[in-house]
């Protein structure tokens, strides 16, 4: 079990006090330390483990023993059956939960304060709702019917269905007759880009790991790009940016290009609040008739859109 510890660190994985073999078991990582952003399983017979951290891989990265005594162990497969029966009930029965805890919920109208938050309205937010602790609840798709939810409560705090598998999910932000697709990480992000450029449709993928996923499965329209998020902070810090290497790797896959916007924060809607507050500040000291907020917005989207537009590439065949 050492060595698969080793090999989990070695990944950018903090290891738990304590974990369970047989079964997928969340950590904190070390691009997101504050958060449970990855996941070991060590299966039940200790020869192969897996680990994944969501915002640098797009699939679970596998481990194999090496050590001889181990692999010469008598192997309990009724035991294996036993417990790989209950995982797949479990995810059946997170799944039918997530479905259950979206019906209840109410539809989302006129606005919600995380939406005020990132200076969002509601354009484009067709299926989200709110559930009884006031948690926007936005649904997690594939193939039209819903694998997980995100909550995203007042504040900005986000969780996923807990049990539920958010792998291949996405968010569609629909246009009629669109020509350009965009695939983007996180659901604000989205919305930006969607609000920005008139001629699009979104595909959220909810995490950076995701990215490559949702872009293989996707359909394949006359134009497409990347919305990633620049996580430069990170990069700093371990050495690598996992928001831009997703990024890209799911712009190869489409053969389309990578549209990182440049600013203090990570993401399009960090780029349009932080352009939007310049141009506000900057009014104060102009003697040229003042812009409305809504002037601001527009200056600051067209801006968006060139930029994005600048990436876009006619998509690859499957």
């Amino acid at each position: 079990m050492s060595d698969f510890l080793q090999f989990v660190q070695a990944n950018g994985i903090i290891v738990p006090d304590t974990f369970v073999p047989g079964r997928w078991i969340r950590c904190k990582t070390v691009s997101h330390p504050r958060k449970r952003n990855g996941s070991i399983k060590l299966a039940d017979d200790g020869l192969v483990g897996w680990c994944q951290d969501y915002a640098v891989h797009a699939e679970p990265i596998m481990w194999r023993s090496t050590d001889a005594e181990a692999m010469a162990a008598p192997i309990d497969r009724a035991l294996i059956a036993r417990r790989q029966a209950e995982r797949r009930a479990a995810l059946v029965e997170a799944t039918q939960g997530a479905r259950a805890y979206y019906e209840r919920c109410t539809p989302l109208r006129d606005s919600h304060p995380y939406l005020i938050e990132k200076g969002l309205g509601v354009a484009g937010c067709v299926g989200l709702r709110v559930d009884h602790e006031g948690a926007l609840v936005v649904p997690m798709l594939y193939n039209g019917k819903v694998l997980s939810l995100q909550r995203i409560s007042a504040d900005g705090t986000k969780k996923f269905h807990f049990g539920a598998t958010t792998k291949c999910a996405y968010y569609a932000i629909e246009r009629p007759r669109a020509t350009l697709t965009v695939l983007a990480e996180g659901f604000a992000t989205g919305l930006t880009v969607f609000n920005a450029v008139p001629n699009c449709r979104v595909m959220v993928a909810f995490n950076a790991g995701n990215l490559p996923v949702v872009a293989e499965r996707m359909d394949r329209f006359a134009m497409g790009v990347v919305c990633a998020d620049n996580d430069w902070e990170t990069a700093a810090r371990i050495g690598r940016n996992p928001g831009m290497d997703a990024a890209r790797a799911a712009g190869g896959l489409l053969g389309v290009g990578v549209a990182a916007p440049d600013c203090k924060g990570t993401d399009w809607n960090d780029y349009a609040m932080e352009q939007m507050e310049v141009a506000m500040e900057g009014q104060e000291f102009s003697f040229s008739r003042k812009k409305t907020v809504l002037q601001v917005q527009a200056d600051v989207f067209a801006d968006i859109k060139l930029k994005v537009m600048r990436e876009a590439r006619l998509m690859r065949a499957k």
